[in-house]
């Protein structure tokens, strides 16, 4: 099923490391997680199974023409946890930013803490060169997972069991992915999950812009003063400090 969610002017298909997420998917995101959290949702499984199902077409249309306009009461729970993993799995762009994807492994590496770790991931995703789009929507996601552990009914799940239902969608689209154990993926999902998730937060559009990473010849060229330059060499990883 055909569905708009990147726009990139200067060329109609750009590798998915460069695409970038529309505003608008996050809204889409926001809408579902809402819905799966109606009025007694704690007292139904929603995420106990492996994915079988994406989710109804008409209910991908209506989410793609107007999500705000979606009658959400009218679907199951279950279809509408579908309907959540499938859209993202679906998505033709990383949701996990290139610029911040060899810190993170490296934080899920050398962080045995998970609540240590998570925090760090954390700190990682709330930098200003995360665009909004992918801020925001990881946001919603990973609060909602947290809200799912917290849950005194049915629909309580671990962590990690929400990490191993994600980390495909979240992660399946970054270049360096298929070289990194997935286990890492995992972790890092299981970690954001257990400290709470991501947190809104507000920046001007000049401060974000201001901030944003620089990428030249293969190498990764950031503003902070610590930084982490992965190798370009498929299955090669090296991490050292940028002068």
């Amino acid at each position: 099923m055909p569905m708009r969610f990147a726009v990139n002017v200067c060329n109609p298909k750009p590798p998915r490391s460069l695409c970038h997420l529309h505003q608008s998917l996050r809204a889409v995101v926001l809408r579902l997680t809402e819905a799966l959290e109606r009025q007694g949702w704690e007292s139904e499984p929603l995420y106990r199974t492996a994915l079988t199902s994406t989710g109804p077409p008409e209910l991908f249309q209506a989410l793609e023409t107007d999500p705000a306009a979606v009658d959400f009461e009218q679907y199951e729970l279950s279809v509408l946890a579908d309907t959540l993993r499938g859209y993202l799995q679906d998505l033709p762009c990383t949701i996990i930013p290139a610029v911040v994807y060899s810190e993170l492994v490296y934080t899920a590496q050398e962080i045995q803490s998970m609540e240590e770790c998570g925090q760090q991931l954390k700190r990682i995703l709330d930098s200003p060169s995360i665009p909004q789009a992918n801020h925001q929507l990881l946001v919603h996601l990973t609060r909602h997972l947290s809200k799912v552990t917290q849950s005194e009914g049915a629909a309580q799940a671990t962590p990690r069991l929400l990490a191993m239902a994600y980390s495909e969608a979240i992660f399946k689209h970054n270049h360096f992915s298929a070289d990194v154990n997935p286990e890492h993926h995992v972790k890092i999902l299981e970690a954001l999950i257990m400290v709470g998730g991501l947190v809104e937060i507000q920046a001007a559009p000049d401060e974000r812009k201001s901030h944003m990473f620089k990428i030249t010849a293969g190498r990764i060229t950031t503003s902070i003063s610590e930084r982490m330059l992965l190798s370009a060499k498929p299955g090669e990883w090296a991490y050292q400090q940028l002068q």
